[in-house]
């Protein structure tokens, strides 16, 4: 049983959602201890739960220890076998990290898998959803993975009431990505959302971010107005390239105003189309198991090694032994699966 440290690196949900990935995926029983040791509510708490339990039920593992407040978990895998699943987060709880956690065990199922996520779509310290749609994904497909997601119903904190669908399909033996240069640009694209607000508010997002992008390439944002349980706004934005896609969003907060939100967002994408990395500083630690796992080698380049991204190699040479070479240069970080 391979031991995991779950205070190590930013010592936060990070470790845990990658370990029990790679114990799904790989079939090696794993054990954390020292959960969220360093922070100031130590132990699980409901979202890793969730997140335990949703990789739980692809593998039909047994969990020893799974509760919140719980410093140490036992996982032990049984066989990806593929169907259909269904978790309720409970109230805003993200979907998208649930999500990330289940992706590379589903698709390394041996049959398609269907995965409804209920709890929060577009939430705090976690990607909104459509930066996994619009970012996350298409990257990954590059790399093999089948995976599309349907937004059923948006959650925001705190009441939540989202609901997402996603279909994966298998994919046994994932390829390599050189994300070594951008290649050409070729768009700009994103959505301006909101949930039980006036349909001003997208609008006014929408054209604040236009106007800071329309010197910078081509560019379309939809508008995406729905109602429901919880109420929000926010905007996704994204830069597509030849070999990948920079994304960067912003989420509505009281008292904020919509075209802030927008400038806000696309002012970010800007600084970030104008570093020399080819995957975002929200993406950067998601590629990192990906390319441990593809046949062939892997490059990509941010522009600073992240504590997530050292985290997730750490996670990952625990299973794999020495997997990655990082090279720091002025202003930009190489990091190469070997």
């Amino acid at each position: 049983m391979i031991e995991i440290d779950g205070s190590h690196g930013e010592g936060g949900g990070q470790v845990l959602r990658t370990a029990v990935s790679l114990s799904a995926v790989l079939r090696e029983p794993i054990q954390v201890n020292g959960i969220r040791a360093g922070r100031p509510n130590p132990g699980l708490a409901a979202q890793h739960v969730s997140a335990i339990e949703a990789v739980a039920e692809l593998c039909d593992a047994r969990v020893d220890g799974l509760h919140v407040g719980s410093k140490e978990i036992a996982f032990r895998p049984g066989a990806l076998t593929g169907g259909d699943f269904e978790l309720d987060i409970g109230t805003a709880g993200s979907t998208s990290l649930v999500l990330q956690a289940c992706i590379l065990p589903a698709t390394m199922s041996k049959a398609p898998v269907r995965l409804t996520l209920k709890g929060g779509t577009d939430t705090k310290w976690s990607p909104p959803i459509d930066f996994m749609r619009l970012v996350h994904l298409p990257i990954v497909r590059r790399m093999g993975v089948s995976c599309d997601i349907d937004i059923v119903q948006r959650g925001f904190y705190p009441e939540g009431g989202g609901e997402i669908v996603a279909h994966i399909d298998p994919c046994p033996t994932l390829r390599g990505i050189d994300l070594g240069q951008r290649g050409g640009f070729v768009r700009l694209s994103g959505v301006a959302y909101a949930q039980n607000l006036p349909d001003h508010v997208v609008s006014r997002m929408k054209h604040a971010a236009l106007k800071r992008l329309v010197d910078h390439g081509n560019v379309k944002v939809d508008s995406d107005l729905r109602s429901g349980r919880s109420t929000g706004a926010g905007t996704v934005l994204a830069s597509e390239y030849e070999n990948t896609i920079l994304g960067e969003s912003a989420l509505g907060e009281r008292g904020v105003r919509a075209e802030t939100l927008g400038e806000t967002c696309a002012a970010d994408l800007v600084e970030t189309m104008r570093s020399g990395a080819t995957a975002d500083g929200h993406m950067l630690d998601q590629l990192v198991p990906y390319m441990a796992l593809a046949r062939g080698e892997s490059v990509v380049i941010g522009e600073e090694l992240t504590g997530h991204a050292e985290t997730n190699i750490w996670v990952v040479e625990r299973f794999l032994g020495e997997k990655f070479k990082t090279i720091r240069r002025d202003g930009a970080v190489e990091i190469r699966s070997i």
